[in-house]
Order: structure tokens, then sequence, then C-alpha cells
């Protein structure tokens, strides 16, 4: 088996590139939301209170 050129292996890789990007293109926006439509989901959670708590009860007792 002969070794491959850099240029065939740099075609390799621009061609699994542009596979990737079509894929990505292709998602449902809703894959797409980024960090924002998870701000606040747990705002009135009981056990968010609870986390909360113990991430700040951590943080005082030199955790973080």
């Amino acid at each position: 088996m002969a070794a491959e050129t850099l240029e065939q292996r740099v075609l390799k890789l621009e061609n699994t590139v542009q596979k990737v990007q079509e894929q990505l293109a292709q998602q449902p926006a809703t894959t797409k939301r980024g960090w924002r439509w998870f701000v606040g989901i747990y705002a009135d959670s009981p056990d968010f209170d609870e986390v909360v708590k113990t991430g700040q009860e951590w943080r005082g007792a030199g955790w973080a």
C-alpha cells in the first residue's frame, strides 16, 4: 500500500470537513439554541435551591 501524499491527505480532510458542515447545516433549529434556552429553567425548583445551598457550603468549606 503506497503512502498517501500530503495533498491527498489534505483533500480527504477537506472532504470530511465539508460533510460535517453539511450535516450541521441540516440539523433542526432546536439543536442550535445555544446556552440561552437553559437560563432560568430551574428557577423555582427546590432541587436547584438545594444545589445552590450545597455549593455555598462547599465554597465556605474551601472546596472551590
